[in-house]
């Protein structure tokens, strides 16, 4: 009794709170979310003198918070541990919330409701899983506004909510409600005889001025620099008035974070007391109506995530500290003996403290895939070339340690991405990789055969204990956007074609190309619907540049010719030299040729995209074949990745050029080019690897005979290194 006596009634609440914040920010110190590296970027390019950016040379505001920005660009210049930084810095910046609402407070609280509050705030789960992010750096400040009215500073409150809003555009609710209740106090204080309307109006409207000339330096820097005051991320999460998400979402992460704990219940009467109790105190009534507008704005804009709850908890929990405080001297006043209440709330609170806090020990670690999402960020910065385009789907961990240049298929820090959509996103900008997760609607992206037409897989990397977003793939375009002048035959030429839309504009219909001889005459053609059909409608949805790309397969003979593109209404044309595939990167002739029976004969193999490969990767094999004549039937070719002990790990089986130069109509003389893409297995060993090549009956899977050969198989004159990525391998 009597240690519970010291808690509610002593000083000893304030070791409480402390031991409870610095276990719990030792705990969370590696702890992080993906979004707070988005901003993060930004004070690394700020710092780095680069600009106000994610993508150097890109105005584009892609954080909602830019003060938070710019204190971390700060603290950049001191150390680039960000992640550390950010953590320990919300440790403090919960402090300091605690302390301005207890002294805020202090006037009506007793020392048992500054307790009671100090340790609900130091031990709940929903401080703690926003660490790192400006979700504490905007309660400190705004429990430094409230702390500015208690004290009839109005002014001061009005910058502190400029700064607010500074931190993030939802500020404007701090300003709202201290500006309504300042022009409620001038009606009321004119209908009650003392004062004049006029004059106290003219107050209100300083006010007004204080906050406008606080944010107003932010407003115009943002309208120059980035061409509008909003940030981009506003319109990319924006749903305005199309659900009630924040409600919902809400009451999920209730039963998340505080389900376990029974107690957190009885704060939902105390909050309607507190409440009350604000609004009949002139300087707490911010805390009473600054909850129900934030309600209101969150469930109207229907956007949520968990850390736009955290200062609701802050002031909800204010509001339950003042509530359950007047209850216990009502208590009192009815008889009950104080040590006798003291001793109970004490109890109440130390409980319902304790479960919060083992709570939020459960998530003390990092998410899974924050690790994934690094290793995937360093090896795209380590392996892939630095004027290299990436896109991702979460933006924040990949883009800040890629350092390439980045979109996103949320739309974040990309404008012009007018849908959520990752096929929309990878069809019009056709970035050179692309990191995919296992997102499902990424996966059905990649089960889709234009997509793989047009990407290859790179790596596939995972890290232990992350089932959910792993494995993690990193895929390479294709073919280069710019046609090249000179190309080996059986490869395919890219072509490529930007088509600027108004808003409205009918998309057109189809891409096609063709492959014309020096006589005019059309040897090859290909076509695709426009996009692919990607595009989310049959209009443009608004000021749209699209790169349209299409692959002519140059199967011709070595010599010169004329490619033509048609692109909607652009036709564009130019000269094609087709090379002997002799001359491809990576070609290795067989001397002497290797002949199945009377139609075929294999005269090299070209690993044009080099021999080095990584685990959940690809490798294209062109094989050359020369005809002897056509086959008595369709055969197919079998290409197997072997290990020294022969063990096939991987391999790309099927008839010679996918079915389009069948073997029963080969010509003698001939050469047919076969270029193959081996998906590699994720969990492939690093080592070194063999590619065994053959012909087979596949209806009956028997193999054509290759004499002197075991199994009917040719072990090619090449060798294939194979690297691993990082991680797990697999989840």
């Amino acid at each position: 009794m009597r240690v519970l006596r010291r808690v509610t009634t002593g000083r000893a609440w304030i070791g409480v709170t402390l031991a409870l914040l610095v276990l719990l920010t030792a705990a969370y110190w590696d702890y992080t979310q993906d979004d707070v590296f988005i901003t993060f970027a930004y004070s690394r390019n700020i710092a780095s003198g680069e600009g106000f950016v994610f993508n150097p040379g890109e105005r584009v505001q892609g954080t909602t918070t830019p003060l938070y920005a710019l204190l971390m660009a700060a603290v950049y210049a001191v150390t680039p541990d960000l992640l550390h930084a950010g953590n320990l810095l919300s440790g403090l910046f919960a402090l300091a919330t605690i302390v301005l609402l207890v002294i805020a407070l202090r006037p009506t609280l007793s020392r048992l409701g500054a307790s009671a509050l100090a340790i609900t705030l130091a031990a709940s789960p929903l401080v703690y899983v926003s660490f790192g992010m400006e979700t504490l750096f905007y309660c400190a400040i705004l429990a430094g506004g409230f702390w500015l009215w208690a004290r009839g500073r109005r002014a001061a409150s009005l910058l502190v909510a400029a700064a607010l809003t500074w931190t993030r555009a939802d500020g404007l609710v701090l300003a709202a409600t201290l500006g309504l209740l300042a022009a409620a106090d001038a009606l009321n204080d004119f209908r009650a005889g003392r004062g004049d309307l006029r004059r106290s109006l003219a107050a209100v409207f300083r006010l007004a001025l204080v906050y406008l000339g606080g944010i107003a330096p932010w407003l115009l820097f943002a309208w120059v620099y980035f061409g509008a005051p909003l940030p981009q991320t506003f319109s990319a999460k924006e749903e305005l008035f199309q659900g009630v998400k924040f409600w919902d979402d809400g009451v999920g992460w209730w039963r998340s974070f505080y389900g376990s704990n029974p107690l957190s219940l009885l704060a939902v009467p105390l909050i309607a007391l507190g409440a009350w109790r604000a609004g009949r105190a002139p300087g707490l009534r911010p805390l009473a109506l600054w909850p129900a507008l934030y309600f209101a704005g969150y469930l109207a804009l229907n956007v949520t995530a968990f850390w736009y709850y955290t200062p609701l908890l802050v002031v909800l929990a204010a509001l339950a500290a003042l509530g359950g405080d007047w209850l216990a001297r009502r208590l009192v006043r009815a008889g009950w003996r104080w040590s006798l209440v003291a001793a109970l709330a004490g109890l109440l609170v130390l409980v319902s403290a304790a479960l919060a806090a083992a709570r939020a020990w459960d998530y003390h670690a990092p998410p899974p895939r924050m690790a994934t999402y690094r290793l995937a960020g360093e090896w795209i910065a380590a392996h892939t070339d630095p004027d290299a385009t990436l896109l991702v789907k979460d933006l924040g961990i990949v883009g800040y340690y890629a350092q390439r240049h980045t979109r996103d298929s949320f739309g974040l820090i990309v404008p012009d991405l007018h849908v959520v959509s990752d096929a929309y996103a990878a069809a019009k900008y056709k970035t050179d990789f692309i990191l995919t997760t296992q997102y499902w609607e990424m996966q059905r992206l990649v089960a889709q055969s234009w997509f793989r037409a047009y990407y290859a897989p790179l790596a596939q990397l995972s890290t232990p204990g992350d089932a959910e977003f792993s494995p993690m793939t990193v895929f390479r375009r294709r073919l280069d956007l710019a046609p090249s002048p000179a190309l080996p035959q059986g490869f395919d030429l890219p072509l490529t074609c930007t088509v600027t839309l108004g808003p409205g504009a009918a998309l057109p219909a189809e891409t096609r190309a063709r492959l014309r001889d020096e006589s005019g005459a059309v040897i090859g053609e290909t076509a695709h619907p426009f996009l692919w059909g990607q595009y989310p409608a049959p209009r443009a949805l608004g000021r749209e540049t699209l790169v349209e790309q299409i692959a002519l397969p140059l199967d011709a003979p070595p010599g010169r010719y004329t490619w033509e593109l048609t692109c909607g209404e652009q036709t564009l044309s130019g000269p094609i030299r087709v090379e002997p595939v002799t001359r491809a990167p990576g070609y290795t002739p067989l001397n002497p040729p290797v002949r199945w029976g009377q139609f075929a004969q294999l005269r090299g193999v070209a690993l044009s995209q080099g021999a080095e490969t990584w685990a959940g990767g690809s490798l294209e094999v062109a094989l050359h074949w020369g005809a002897l004549g056509a086959a008595e039937q369709d055969y197919s070719v079998f290409l197997h990745l072997a290990d020294s002990s022969g063990r096939v790990w991987a391999q790309a089986d099927g008839p010679p050029r996918n079915g389009s130069r069948p073997a029963s109509g080969w010509a003698s003389g001939e050469a047919i080019v076969d270029v193959r893409q081996i998906a590699l297995p994720p969990d492939l060993p690093p080592g070194v690897y063999t590619l065994v090549a053959g012909w087979y009956d596949w209806q009956s899977g028997a193999r054509v005979p290759l004499p002197g050969q075991p199994d009917d198989a040719l072990t090619l004159p090449v060798r294939v290194t194979n690297r691993w990525p990082g991680g797990s391998g697999l989840p």
